[in-house]
């Protein structure tokens, strides 16, 4: 009996592996097909960010909070995170604005963002590693934050005056770190690449790993350094990252209401196999509604903005910026928190 168990167990483990692998490649395809389809005009280009803004972002946006109670049932818990954080971010926006106009607003968010993301893609990672005894793996890591930090470096070396239509300023950037750093994040990644060729046959149970941190090189260096245009490369890695988001918020929600059911028990493996619509059912509610949601969100930023236009700095650009930074504090903070019911040290997941 333990030993069919184990055989079920396996099985189901190396079919979930291989569903996630495909997930990996299918984010990264979309992502690349977005941004190759934005740079054929500027029309396509209007086209695919209002795609990513409605279907992805909005809804990427309000996924983080469906988290909440996992992490406490009580609304006093977060009160200081649901009420004071908006008014707190809202204020030191209005004050940014004040000195920096838009100019000062994206160049805060440009480098958040990507912050943002490569903390995600961190966390994520070390939800796929099946090794982190195993002292190389630092590397892959590193390599996580340093394609990033070079993409940054580099849009501060090329300097571009306007992103998403508003005028943006970075940090000034001497062409030779931009080039230095450059050399440090090839050399590890052929690092890299050389230790998984030698040890090709040991990497089997790793796939899942590799191939996910291999995407987040891949999209952060075509973002960042083989698109020349700020805009058009920062629209790759948020869809990218968008539609990670969200099936890692699903799959995750997924798994908690598994163990919740489970309560420690193997299920019947030979019950009936549900319908189409059942198994439709779960990702059509969460999908839809953080789409809901997230429309009513942006509406809601989007019309409060414009009625402060009359103050006479850019109030819908700071409207939409308080609910992304108020998403990137509260996913920082849901992340790390241990989950009602879980072990002792266990934690809501090893992202941000």
């Amino acid at each position: 009996m333990t030993t069919k168990v184990q055989h079920v167990f396996s099985n189901t483990g190396i079919a979930a592996t291989r569903h996630e692998h495909w997930l990996v490649f299918i984010n990264l395809f979309v992502a690349l097909s977005a941004g190759a389809l934005a740079s054929l005009s500027a029309p396509m280009m209007l086209a695919v960010l209002y795609i990513d803004i409605w279907l992805f972002a909005n809804p990427h946006l309000v996924a983080t909070y469906t988290r909440i109670r996992q992490i406490s049932p009580s609304i006093k818990t977060h009160w200081v995170l649901i009420f004071a954080a908006p008014v707190l971010i809202g204020t030191g926006l209005t004050i940014i604005a004040l000195a920096y106009e838009a100019a000062g607003l994206l160049a805060l968010y440009f480098v958040l963002q990507a912050f943002h993301v490569t903390r995600q893609s961190y966390g994520i990672a070390r939800r796929c590693d099946r090794r982190l005894q195993v002292s190389y793996q630092r590397l892959p890591y590193f390599l996580i934050y340093i394609f990033p930090a070079w993409g940054y470096l580099h849009r501060g070396a090329q300097a571009p005056d306007s992103f998403l239509g508003y005028p943006i300023w970075l940090p000034p950037v001497p062409k030779e770190l931009d080039f230095a750093i450059g050399i440090v994040a090839v050399i590890g990644a052929l690092l890299w690449f050389a230790r998984l060729w030698y040890r090709r046959s040991a990497q089997q149970e790793n796939f899942l790993f590799n191939n996910f941190v291999f995407s987040h090189l891949l999209v952060s260096l075509v973002s960042y350094i083989l698109i020349s245009d700020i805009t058009l490369g920062w629209l790759v890695v948020n869809v990218w990252h968008n539609i990670q988001y969200l099936m890692f918020v699903y799959r995750q929600r997924r798994s908690d209401i598994k163990e919740g059911n489970d309560a420690g028990e193997l299920k019947n493996t030979l019950a009936p196999r549900k319908s189409l619509i059942e198994l439709l059912k779960r990702p059509t509610v969460f999908f839809s509604g953080c789409f809901v949601l997230g429309a009513i969100f942006y509406v809601v930023a989007d019309k409060t903005g414009e009625s402060l236009l009359w103050l006479g700095f850019p109030t819908v650009l700071i409207a939409h910026l308080i609910f992304n930074f108020h998403h990137y504090l509260a996913d920082g903070l849901i992340w790390k928190r241990r989950r009602i019911g879980g072990p002792k040290n266990a934690r809501a997941a090893p992202s941000n």
